[in-house]
């Protein structure tokens, strides 16, 4: 007898299968473009010189490992709400945040909460959009629409806004703040303007999903749109990841923070999150935490951050130009100028199914099915490798 003869098999994530996919391949020139996390210039995890001096700064501290509180380290929430809100926001006083077990775990408590406070309401996201976001609402037991997003390798401006005017009071819509993930288009400040005017006359609570700040054109600028919508006297949600642009992807380590009415307010949302994360993880880890909150407090260790995430981002905008160079080389009656054109780790390629499995069994090159492209997997040893495989396929 078994009590689990009838559980269903679940097909494996489309992005977290690949990984083992590539190690087994024995192929010396295989090129992994699924990973969603970045690359250094020899294809190389990268580990950030200001977070190992973080590191060794903290080390020489003999801290202990107790419990933090279950809404995190307070000085990690008020460096990481500085980076989104900018320094003395007059909005900090109707914030509340709480550190999270990554960007997924924030996403996961604010879709808990959410759906307690909005039984009835439908959760639009973009179409396409991070295949984890519909993992996780519909989890939490959203109701899931979809709002066009992009054609053609362009934003589609008119009918993601004719969508929006469709929706109904008191629906939540999920926008991404920059670098939009799976296709690399974000609009512009002048239509987050047009956006913001939208959500607010149909009475629509938005959540933000800022994963890559500083990936697009700088840390102000990507979180442009969350302060405008500060400004406005929107209340929302604001999920926060630092794996990418910290490179703490195993520390874990994201923020919730919701925008409210006032600080009365705050303390009826802070009980309710605590309640929530007591049910699910109790508290966060630390380690993360610390490492952020110690870069964020040095004066000289932020600034290293900084110059080290521009390297980032510098070396992914070259990459993507000489990816282009090369398409262009070949094939040159295909346009590929967008894969110049789009912002942040990731590009749509156009790839279809069938060309993304040609792609991994006859040039050892991964990506998931979707045909989404990790533009950090590339590199200048193997950009040559990429473009002809790609124009062979194609």
């Amino acid at each position: 007898m078994t009590y689990f003869k009838n559980t269903e098999l679940i097909p494996e994530d489309p992005i977290l299968c690949i990984p083992p996919l590539f190690a087994a391949d024995q192929r010396p020139n295989k090129v992994n473009l699924g990973v969603g996390a970045y690359r250094d210039a020899e294809g190389h995890p990268l580990v950030l010189t200001s977070v190992q001096k973080a590191e060794v700064r903290l080390l020489e501290q003999n801290l202990n490992n107790e419990y933090l509180p279950m809404d995190g380290d307070p000085g990690f929430i008020e460096e990481s709400l500085k980076l989104a809100m900018g320094e003395d926001s007059p909005h900090r006083s109707r914030v509340y945040a709480s550190q999270t077990v990554g960007g997924s775990g924030a996403l996961k408590i604010a879709g808990d909460f959410l759906k307690e406070q909005f039984p009835n309401s439908t959760l639009y996201l973009s179409h396409p959009s991070w295949s984890n976001h519909r993992h996780i609402f519909s989890r939490c037991g959203f109701e899931l629409g979809h709002y066009p997003y992009s054609h053609n390798h362009t934003l589609d401006f008119e009918e993601m806004c004719d969508a929006i005017k469709m929706m109904k009071n008191g629906d939540l819509i999920l926008f991404h703040a920059c670098c939009h993930n799976p296709t690399g288009i974000d609009p512009t400040f002048d239509q987050w303007k047009i956006i913001s005017t939208l959500v607010k006359e149909k009475g629509l609570f938005p959540i933000f999903d800022m994963a890559y700040q500083g990936f697009s054109g700088g840390l102000d600028q990507d979180a442009a749109v969350i302060r405008h919508f500060a400004d406005e006297g929107h209340e929302m949600a604001l999920t926060i990841s630092h794996s990418k642009n910290f490179g703490l992807y195993g520390e874990r380590i994201g923020l919730l923070a919701f925008f409210v009415d006032s600080a009365d307010t705050v303390k009826k949302l802070a009980s309710q999150i605590k309640s929530t994360v007591r049910g699910i993880y109790s508290s966060p880890p630390a380690h993360g935490a610390r490492i952020v909150k110690t870069i964020l407090q040095s004066p000289e260790l932020t600034l290293e951050w900084k110059e080290e995430l521009v390297n980032m981002r510098d070396r992914i905008i070259e990459m993507r130009k000489a990816l282009v160079a090369e398409l262009y080389s070949t094939k040159s009656s295909i346009d590929f100028s967008f894969i110049q054109n789009q912002r942040g780790l990731f590009s749509m390629t156009g790839l279809n199914r069938e060309q993304v499995s040609l792609l991994r069994a006859e040039h050892g090159i991964y990506m998931p099915s979707n045909g989404r492209m990790n533009i950090a997997g590339v590199t200048s040893k193997n950009v040559k490798t990429v473009a002809e495989a790609f124009n062979e396929v194609l």
